[in-house]
Parts: C-alpha cells; structure tokens; sequence
C-alpha cells in the first residue's frame, strides 16, 4: 500500500513541475491574444510584434500555453469556417446542402485541422521548470521515491547492504581466543596441582 502511494505522490510531483514548464507559443494572427488567469494577465503578440522571444512569440507555463492553443485554435478555425461558409452562401443561392457540409468539415473538433493550426502556435519547451534544481537529472530517468520509513530503520538497511569490513591482523604466533570459563579452569587446575 505505501509503494503505491509512493507512486502517486511521485506522479502528482511530475505533473506539477510539468505544468510549470515555459513553452514558447507563436501568435499567427495580426492581434493581440489576451490571456486572463487567476487575475494575471498575459499577452502572446501578434505576428509583427516582437517583445523579446521573436516575432509574435511568447513564453507562458504550460497550463497557459495550452490554454492558449485550445482557445485560440478554436477562435481561428470558428473565423474560417465563417469566411468559407459565407462565400458557399453567396455562391450556392437557395441550397443549405453545401453549407451544412462545409460546417461539418469546418468543425472545431476536426484533429487534421486543429494539428494545422497547433503546429503553428506551439514552438515547444523553452525552460524545464525544477529539473535545473536537481543535479545529475536527465529527462527520463526516474526519480528515487522518498524513503518515509524511520531512520534508524533506513540506517540498519544501509548497514546490512554493506559487505562487512575484514581486518588483516600480523601474528607469528597465531593467538587463540580463550573465553572467561577456560581461564578460570586453566587457573583452577594449576592451583591444584601446585597445591
């Protein structure tokens, strides 16, 4: 049970630092796009404004960089889709048939047509966040999960783990360990046969 809850606290670390990833995001239109979160304010330029990170780009945590892509994706292909719809109105006069299957190809939920438009705003990670805090941390290696046992329990693991250290000792004469109960027997039979 411990090792899984080891494993969920590691998951939700990982996906907090995640989050917090700067992503370098790119504006293709001719406006602003306003970002409001948590009342702070971001702004992704547009395409010819440059405010340090390039033309149009921006850099923002990653919950607000995908933020940015979803809407933003939305609002450019809503904008199409209206121009393409319009323009089928005008030339097909009378039938709502072509109309339809355009709103239907033009849908937001299209992936071909979101990925279109994705490629173009997401630029990619500019900064991990937290992995420059971490020494000798390369993206894929995993993390050693916290040892939340006692230490003194962490300290005998350690020690059990570790081989046992051999003494080289020099004697000539190969002494041998003689226990408290020997000595004594030892003294009591010379004290009886000196006696």
């Amino acid at each position: 049970m411990a090792d899984n809850a080891e494993k969920k606290d590691l998951i939700q670390k990982e996906m907090t630092r995640r989050s917090n990833d700067e992503i370098k995001v790119h504006n293709p239109t001719n406006e602003d796009y306003y970002i409001t979160w948590g009342g702070l304010h971001w702004v992704v330029p547009n395409k010819n404004k440059d405010t340090g990170q390039g033309r149009g780009n921006s850099v923002l945590p990653r919950y607000l960089a995908a933020h940015y892509v979803k809407h933003h994706t939305d609002k450019l292909i809503l904008k199409e889709s209206k121009a393409i719809v319009e323009k089928a109105k005008k030339e097909y006069k009378g039938t709502r048939w072509p109309e339809e299957e355009l709103r239907v190809a033009l849908r937001t939920s299209n992936p071909e047509l979101r990925k279109k438009y994705i490629k173009k705003m997401w630029l990619g990670v500019h900064r991990r966040f937290g992995l420059d805090e971490i020494p000798g941390y390369s993206r894929g290696e995993e993390l050693k999960p916290k040892d939340r046992r006692p230490i003194d329990e962490q300290l005998i693991d350690d020690l059990e783990n570790e081989s046992p250290e051999t003494i080289e000792v020099e004697n000539k004469d190969n002494p041998t360990m003689i226990s408290p109960e020997e000595k004594n027997k030892e003294a009591f039979v010379k004290a009886v046969s000196n006696g």
